[in-house]
């Protein structure tokens, strides 16, 4: 969305393609819920900024309850301290949903083989 700020999108999309005009306006807007698949986030309420991440800043992932669902198998997830401690972690072999809560202070989360993770309302 960087360059025209998204304006040839929010101009184009609706008459090329008009199923995603919702889902591009909430994309421009900021203002949608994100979910989380496979890797390591940092753990902030803010999201960083374009420059950031092509600097290697990590994707963050906003303090809160979290669940995955669907059929899983050697899932591994992890939450750990900013210094890269281990606060908790589970692995399980077969699994039909998980939940996890991510506190403000922890430092990353990662998760391996697991379902998206998206925000429990």
């Amino acid at each position: 969305m960087s360059g025209d700020n998204g304006k040839a999108l929010l101009v184009g999309v609706p008459k090329l393609c008009p199923k995603w005009t919702k889902a591009v306006k909430q994309a421009a807007s900021g203002k949608y819920e994100r979910w989380y698949g496979d890797g390591t986030y940092v753990v902030s309420s803010k999201m960083p900024s374009a420059e950031e991440l092509s600097e290697g800043e990590g994707l963050p992932i906003p303090p809160g309850t979290y669940r995955a669902s669907g059929r899983m198998e050697d899932c591994y997830w992890e939450r750990t301290s900013k210094g890269g401690e281990i606060i908790d972690n589970n692995f399980a072999t077969s699994a039909q949903s998980i939940t996890v809560t991510i506190a403000p202070s922890d430092g990353q989360f990662t998760s391996e083989r697991c379902a998206v993770w998206k925000p429990v309302k």
